[in-house]
């Protein structure tokens, strides 16, 4: 397959405002790192965040048809290797400073797999509570408008949320719009102040947009707590509809309605956007449907399934939705055709599998 030269993607960050000169690399001389995983601080405004850029979330980012049990492998990957920069720092790794609490946004959240790496690398030093926000509309690719202020938390659990301790909650969540979140921390503080303890720093991991960090940002500042985002791989660009979290490219979504085309980047380092951008579709989402892409979801009182099938079906609908926009260069446009491919093999799969079931 033809392959971007530098002098193209050069021009590329240009033309679409992708910020690759507000990071730089952070060395972790206390922990381990795997040389194929880098970690950069991002230098923007007032906000605390660092990206964590490994081949496996490289490899979610840049490939939905990635889904089920290979998705699940991959998130491991990722948050074990994450997790020591985590929380060092965020300079939460001492436990006299306080306890770690894990606020599981249900049903997608957990499938980042942060708590199942903090089980092998810290076994019994942490406590979990859960949350679960729901739109009262279906809210894919549609987290703007009056959808925005229906959301509210049918589900919770904070029966592990210390009393009068000192707590660092640590959250993990596809940060779009930012407002599952935003309700979920907001119920954290409520149960707090019922417990009479003080939550000291708030860490959130996972695929973020800039613009939906920045109103966590506005949060934990209003409610007096540090916010140390740990983002995978990119501050994430985002389209119009407040869901579809690309890379860089057009917002699908915005043409889609009017025809208008509005170009879009995200914040990462420089050498990881050469790397992205030679796998990955321009104007794709990145971590997708999460839930949908999961293969069971844990909803605080039993299980459901995800819904793959719908994710994948999403996904080709976006990626032709993309191609008709006609803005691809040849090389982009074989990157598109190349996903296609892999999605309907996955979709064929799944309906071979329903017959011979």
């Amino acid at each position: 397959m033809e392959q971007p030269e530098t002098a193209s993607i050069d021009s590329l960050i240009q033309e679409y405002g992708i910020n690759v000169d507000a990071t730089r690399p952070v060395s972790t001389p206390n922990i381990h790192m795997d040389k194929d995983t880098r970690i950069f601080e991002a230098e923007y405004e007032s906000i605390k965040a660092y990206l964590i850029d490994t081949p496996a979330t490289r490899r979610i980012a840049c490939y939905p048809h990635v889904v089920g049990q290979e998705l699940q492998g991959l998130a491991y990957a990722a948050a074990e290797r994450s997790l020591p920069a985590i929380l060092e720092l965020s300079n939460i790794n001492d436990s006299r400073r306080g306890t770690i609490v894990f606020e599981q946004i249900l049903r997608a959240a957990p499938g980042y797999q942060v708590h199942e790496a903090a089980r092998k690398l810290m076994p019994g030093n942490f406590k979990t509570v859960y949350t679960r926000p729901r739109y009262a509309h279906t809210s894919y690719r549609d987290h703007d408008g009056m959808v925005q202020r229906q959301i509210n938390v049918v589900y919770e659990d904070f029966s592990e949320l210390p009393s009068g301790k000192d707590v660092f909650i640590v959250m993990q969540d596809t940060v779009a719009s930012g407002q599952s979140a935003k309700i979920s921390f907001e119920e954290a503080v409520r149960h707090c102040e019922q417990a009479g303890s003080r939550i000291k720093k708030w860490i959130v991991y996972g695929f973020i947009a800039l613009e939906g960090l920045k109103i966590l940002q506005r949060i934990a500042e209003s409610h007096g707590v540090p916010l140390v985002a740990f983002a995978m791989g990119n501050l994430t660009a985002l389209c119009a509809n407040k869901y579809d979290m690309p890379l860089y490219g057009v917002d699908e979504w915005l043409w889609r309605r009017d025809h208008h085309i509005h170009k879009l980047g995200a914040l990462l380092d420089r050498q990881t956007f050469f790397e992205y951008v030679r796998e990955l579709v321009p104007g794709a989402d990145q971590p997708g449907d999460w839930s949908a892409r999961q293969t069971r979801l844990f909803t605080g009182t039993g299980y459901e399934d995800g819904d793959i099938p719908g994710h994948l079906e999403n996904s080709i609908r976006l990626i032709k939705g993309l191609l008709e926009i006609g803005t691809f260069t040849e090389w982009q446009s074989q990157l598109a055709f190349k996903e296609l491919k892999m999605l309907e093999a996955e979709v064929a799969g799944l309906r071979q599998e329903c017959k011979q079931s």
